[in-house]
């Protein structure tokens, strides 16, 4: 299974008519995907005002043929040419990720924020870098009793590697990352981890707006 993502920053000012643009341009796209297409926004974190458009697909051709289609309808490209407004002069950045370990990724049922631990593999390190992330993973969902998935960046930075962990709400949220304090957690993260992984690791929220 594959994750893309689009991601787009907005600019300052008109935040109720990038609103309804961002949620136009989302009904638009789920009109002619073959896969559900959710909008989310960065919470709390770096990147303030960013965007990002995501979805499953179980073949790189679904998201090919998504594209195609997109680029020959006229609402769409209409669409697109509006955003040019509101979108900032950040680039605007696609990613696509293959799920390694799914942890009762349901496409059809959203959770309300996803929380991403995004990490690098060090050189020679990538068999241990996916065998460490996978039970980072099943750790992590043990203590949050949330659904965690790892991934492996097919784009990007070459051995990337991100977990996300599924909450219905933020108070989900707030007790799983107390619940990752936990001492044989973090002992798990100092010790088989420490060399499998660059230390510039990030943190980042995301909030489901549609």
């Amino acid at each position: 299974m594959y994750l893309f993502a689009r991601g787009a920053r907005l600019g300052p000012g008109h935040a109720q008519e990038e609103t309804a643009w961002a949620i136009a341009m989302t009904e638009k796209v789920n009109q002619i995907s073959e896969t559900k297409v959710s909008l989310w926004t960065t919470f709390m974190s770096p990147g303030v005002n960013t965007l990002f458009w995501t979805t499953f697909a179980e073949e790189l051709a679904t998201l090919e043929g998504m594209n195609d289609k997109l680029m020959t309808d006229s609402g769409y490209l209409m669409l697109l040419e509006q955003g040019a407004r509101y979108v900032s002069a950040d680039p605007i950045n696609d990613v696509l990720m293959q799920v390694v370990h799914a942890d009762e990724i349901d496409v059809n049922k959203q959770p309300a924020y996803i929380a991403e631990v995004a990490a690098t593999v060090t050189s020679g390190n990538g068999v241990r870098g996916i065998e460490i992330g996978v039970e980072i993973a099943v750790a992590a969902k043990k203590l949050t009793n949330a659904p965690v998935s790892f991934s492996v960046a097919s784009t990007g930075a070459y051995g990337a590697v991100a977990w996300h962990t599924a909450f219905d709400s933020i108070t989900e949220l707030q007790r799983g990352q107390e619940a990752l304090m936990d001492p044989t957690f973090l002992q798990l993260i100092d010790t088989k981890a420490k060399d499998v992984y660059q230390p510039a690791a990030t943190q980042t929220i995301y909030r489901r707006l549609m």
